[in-house]
């Protein structure tokens, strides 16, 4: 594990590191660039042959689809079996129905999905930067504390997911920057202190119920 965890450290930045050199770097190749988006197909189009071009252009409008369709499955398998499983268990033999609510589930997110890029941001970048900071704010502590805290418990878990999703959601959609601070950072801060608090909790709840009665 020590191993993967330095050969995936030494990927990852070597990939992003090509990415994002790609795209500034494109600017002293382009520079009439009007959309930024735009960089790296035009940058493609640019300077490679045409055959080329069209494979390397193909390659991530096929990755983009087959991301897109399993992102709408997995989303509506999450929502029927966890969501409305969990609160209608005796509905899981009604495989009509199940088949009907899955289908109406996919269609309402992909028609969610389709208004959301119907008007999308300057950049698309700002979209990336905006999901990686609400999963940072949602796993970072549950992942890091619940591998390396031996009195970390699932309640301390789930208070942090939940502050810090609410938290970054919040002062993300309203722009807001508490004393200058990113939103990031004060979601951060919330969510290790409820999963402290959360954890707390927890073990007073796991100690009264080993209590004999």
């Amino acid at each position: 594990m020590h191993r993967g965890i330095l050969l995936g450290t030494v990927v990852v930045a070597v990939l992003m590191f090509g990415m994002h050199l790609a795209g500034a770097l494109g600017r002293a190749v382009l520079p009439d660039l009007k959309i930024p988006d735009q960089v790296i197909p035009t940058l493609m189009i640019t300077v490679l042959p045409p055959y080329a071009a069209g494979i390397f252009l193909a390659a991530p409008m096929a990755a983009i689809m087959s991301t897109i369709n399993a992102q709408l499955l997995q989303s509506s398998a999450t929502i029927i079996k966890d969501l409305y499983l969990g609160v209608r268990p005796q509905q899981i033999h009604n495989e009509r129905l199940i088949k009907r609510f899955s289908s109406l589930t996919t269609l309402i997110l992909g028609l969610l999905v389709l208004l959301a890029a119907w008007r999308p941001p300057e950049m698309i970048i700002w979209l990336n930067l905006l999901a990686f900071g609400g999963l940072e704010a949602v796993f970072l502590w549950p992942l890091v504390l619940g591998l390396y805290w031996e009195r970390a418990n699932a309640q301390g878990a789930l208070s942090s997911m939940v502050s810090g999703a609410v938290c970054y959601t919040l002062l993300a959609s309203f722009n807001l920057q508490p004393a200058g601070l990113h939103p990031i950072v004060p979601s951060l801060l919330l969510s290790l202190l409820a999963f402290y608090l959360g954890n707390v909790v927890g073990e007073k709840r796991r100690a009264a119920s080993s209590l004999p009665s």
